[in-house]
This record gives C-alpha cells, sequence and structure tokens, in this order.
C-alpha cells in the first residue's frame, strides 16, 4: 500500500500539490466485519460543537475518548484534527471526498481532516499546503498510527491513533519548517 496525501490551498480550490502526498486509500477488507449498514454521503459541513462528525455513528460510547485526544493535540501542538466519519465516499475517491469537505469548510494552515469511511473501509487525510509536516511525515503517521486500528474496525483508534501520531511527529523531526 502506498500513503498518498493531498494538501490544499486556504479558501481555494483542491490543489493537486505534491502528488503523492499523505494518506493511503485502505481498501476495502471484506473478511473483516464492517460497522453497521454503509450509507452514501457527499461532503459533509463539519459539526459546530467539536471536531467530530459521525454521520455513521462508528464511534457511540468512545466518542468523549477520541473528543479528549483530539482537545490534547490541539492545546499541545496548536493543530486542529477534524475527524469524519461516514458509511461511503458516495462514489468518490476517499482523497477528493476529504479535499472538498475541507475546501468546503475553509479549513486552514494549522487543521487536518481524518475522513473515514466504515463501510468500505477508507479512509483520507487532507491538510493544508503549508501544513507543518512534510508528506513522507505524514505518511509515516497513517501508516503506524491510522491503518492497524482502521483494519480491526476500530474506529475510535483511527482518530486517537492519528491525533497521537501527530502530536509525537510535530514534538520531533521531519518537520517542514525545519524547527
Amino acid at each position: 500500500m502506498t500513503p498518498r496525501v493531498s494538501r490544499t490551498g486556504p479558501r481555494t480550490a483542491v490543489r493537486a500539490v505534491r502528488a503523492l502526498v499523505a494518506v493511503l486509500l485502505a481498501t476495502c477488507w471484506a473478511a473483516l466485519p464492517g460497522a453497521g449498514t454503509a450509507r452514501a454521503e457527499d461532503p459533509v459541513t463539519l459539526s459546530a460543537s467539536g471536531w467530530i462528525t459521525d454521520r455513521a455513528r462508528a464511534l457511540g460510547a468512545r466518542e468523549p475518548g477520541v473528543a479528549a485526544a483530539l482537545d490534547r493535540l490541539h492545546e499541545d501542538r496548536g493543530v486542529q484534527l477534524f475527524a469524519v466519519y461516514v458509511g461511503d465516499f458516495s462514489g468518490r475517491t476517499s482523497q477528493d471526498w476529504a479535499d472538498t469537505t475541507a475546501q468546503q469548510n475553509s479549513l486552514g494552515r494549522d487543521d487536518v481532516l481524518l475522513a473515514v469511511a466504515t463501510g468500505t473501509r477508507q479512509y483520507a487525510y487532507s491538510v493544508d499546503q503549508d501544513f507543518r509536516l512534510s508528506d513522507q511525515v505524514l505518511g509515516e503517521v497513517a501508516r503506524e498510527s491510522v491503518e492497524p486500528a482502521l483494519r480491526r474496525g476500530d474506529w475510535a483508534g483511527t482518530a486517537v491513533g492519528a491525533a497521537e501520531g501527530l502530536d509525537t511527529a510535530l514534538a520531533g523531526p521531519g518537520r517542514r519548517d525545519g524547527s
């Protein structure tokens, strides 16, 4: 599997910047159980009440733990990680769906969108073209911190893993700004 990342410009159309950037399209894992009924979802407006939009009702009682991980990332590193869960990406590629959602919600330089389709076990990141981490580091976060949870159908673990992986990466080497 080759991680792919997309970077978007603030308040502009989604750009094809850095072709094979951050995160992988995790393909369908037919051997693993799904999480309820898959439902097609066009790109969404993010929840106004927090960083989690759970249209697939995938988190259940684990939502507070996910929210706490996203809060810690913001408090520690100044990065807002928005986690979106839907049944599927309504015929779009996961990357196109994530980029369109990020654009429609005017996400900025210190924002990350993690989009997860529970019915098809696909996901994608969308980050601004000037995000602080390199594409290589974002790919490592995806492979090491997101994909293992996705393979297990651990929907909460995908966002918690992303938050913890981003936190670790932002604390160390691999930053784009060299600091």
